[in-house]
Formats: structure tokens, C-alpha cells, sequence
């Protein structure tokens, strides 16, 4: 909210008040594509009271509020590295990206189904195999979980990123396959096909996701829920990867003896070979 209206709510007159109460209410993205006239009737003011609280709230005029809201909201790369920027101002950034973070994994940790988790770690660890999907910016994801995954000696393939090379991983799906998706901000083309066919072969598919509601939630198995942000956010990986150790950690524990085991073989291959391939 701050980031939109720069106004101490205890400090507006009782009919200011009544408009913030609305726009908390109704929130600021809807707010910014309501008429004067509607937003009076809301909070049951004069549309006069209604233009005078944007000059208290720092803009010029309600015109100028809604273009504003309307700049932050445009989704572009570039817009979300600006609000990022903007949202910074003169603060020490490292502090900044701290309290971000810990907004991020506080919504996590609130919004995260616990009996999905917990139900993901059961399927990653009896599955025959685990086919990994991560486009985009989610490529990292997919790498460190194919990474923890192969050290507790579980089977993990990577389908390609995009386009019809999918199809060349789809064929192989089979019964005792485990599907592990990482899907941000909207439904792929290439998700939607990978889920529908997984649940034609009736074979369990993990969704890791930022998005609470949405239809591709409908399609999965489990839903693994992250926060990285409002959409015109710079969106963080942190929560995110926080689930994804949190799932490695639980399938660790499940297979624990094996895991242990598969490490010391680790550090003795390292020990053998270290002086023809130094660590």
C-alpha cells in the first residue's frame, strides 16, 4: 500500500478515513479502475472529498493516481526491475532484500499445504523415476532439485524447455513416474499438455507455483505454493527455494539410511580421486 499512497491513516480527517477504508477494502488495483463517482458512493462522501484526498495522498489529482498505479502494474520486465528501484529509495538494498524476503516466506509459510508437502515427499521417494519440468526462470529450480534428488540415488530426467521437443519426453512417461512442474505467474501451452496427459496415464504430478487460484492448481496432484511478490513485483526466487530444500529435506529423512550411505560413498570417491580431480 505504501508503495501507492503516501498517507499516516491516524493523521486523515474522518471522511479521508472513510475513503482509505474503501480503498483497503476494495484494494489498490481495483480502486485505480473505479470512477470518482464510485468511490464516493463506497465510502459515502462527496465526490468533492473524494478529490481532495488524493492531494493529502501525494498525487496531483485522481487522474494521476490511477496512471501511476497503472504504470506499476504493467507486468514488463523492465517495469519490475523499475518498481524494485523505486521501492528501494535511498535504503541500504541488502537490508531491504532481508525484510523483502522475510515478507515473502512469512505469506509462504501461510499459504503453503502442508499435507501436499508432505504428501510430494511420499510420491519423489517411491516413484521409479522423476521427470522434471522448469522453464523459464525456474531453470535453477530444476536444477537443484535433480541435484538433491540424484545424490539419495532417485532417478531424474529434465524434459525440455519449451516447443514440441516435449513431445519427445512425453512418450517415455510411464506408470511409477512422478511429474515435478515449476510453474510461475501464468499457464504454459507446453504445462497445460504435460499435466493433461500425466492425468490420462494416471500418473501423480507436484506443482510448484506463485499462485494461490488458478486453474492450472485444478490439473495437479499436489500444489506446492511460494510468494515472490505482487505481480508488478522484481519477483524473488528465496521462498520458492526455500520449498524446494524443505521437500529434499523431507524426502532426505524419509530415506534416510540410503542417504546417509549415498554421501559416504560421496566423500570416498572424493578421497580416492581427489589428486586427479581436485574439489
Amino acid at each position: 500500500m505504501a508503495i501507492f499512497l503516501d498517507v499516516n491513516k491516524t493523521e486523515l480527517s474522518m471522511k479521508h478515513q472513510q475513503v482509505m477504508e474503501v480503498i483497503e477494502k476494495m484494494g489498490i488495483v481495483n480502486v485505480a479502475y473505479m470512477s470518482i463517482e464510485d468511490i464516493a458512493r463506497e465510502a459515502k462522501v462527496s465526490t468533492a472529498t473524494i478529490s481532495r484526498f488524493w492531494q493529502v495522498a501525494g498525487y496531483k489529482n485522481f487522474k494521476q493516481f490511477k496512471e501511476h498505479v497503472k504504470q506499476r502494474i504493467n507486468t514488463t520486465p523492465e517495469n519490475k526491475l523499475r518498481n524494485f528501484f523505486l521501492d528501494m529509495g535511498s535504503d541500504d538494498v541488502f537490508d531491504r532484500i532481508i525484510e523483502q524476503s522475510y515478507q515473502y516466506l512469512f505469506q509462504t509459510h501461510t499459504h503453503l499445504n502442508r499435507e501436499d508437502l508432505n504428501e510430494s515427499a511420499v510420491e519423489i521417494k517411491k516413484a521409479k523415476r522423476v521427470i522434471v519440468y522448469a522453464p523459464s526462470s525456474s531453470e535453477g529450480l530444476g536444477n537443484l532439485i535433480e541435484h538433491r534428488l540424484k545424490r539419495f540415488g532417485i532417478p531424474v530426467e529434465k524434459m525440455a524447455k519449451s516447443g514440441h521437443e516435449i513431445f519427445e519426453s512425453m512418450i517415455h512417461f510411464q506408470e511409477g513416474d512422478c511429474i515435478v512442474i515449476f510453474q510461475y505467474v501464468k499457464l504454459l501451452p507446453e504445462t497445460e499438455a504435460i499435466l493433461n496427459y500425466a492425468n490420462q496415464l494416471n500418473i501423480k504430478s507436484i506443482l510448484f507455483t506463485d499462485q494461490l487460484v488458478a486453474s492450472m492448481n485444478k490439473l495437479a496432484d499436489y500444489v506446492l505454493y511460494a510468494h515472490r511478490g505482487d505481480a508488478w513485483d522484481f519477483h524473488s526466487m528465496v521462498a520458492p527455494t526455500t520449498v524446494v530444500e524443505t521437500l529434499v529435506m523431507l524426502i532426505g529423512n524419509q530415506l534416510e539410511q540410503q542417504s546417509i550411505e549415498n554421501l559416504e560413498k560421496l566423500s570416498k570417491l572424493r578421497r580416492d580421486y581427489g589428486d586427479i580431480i581436485p574439489s
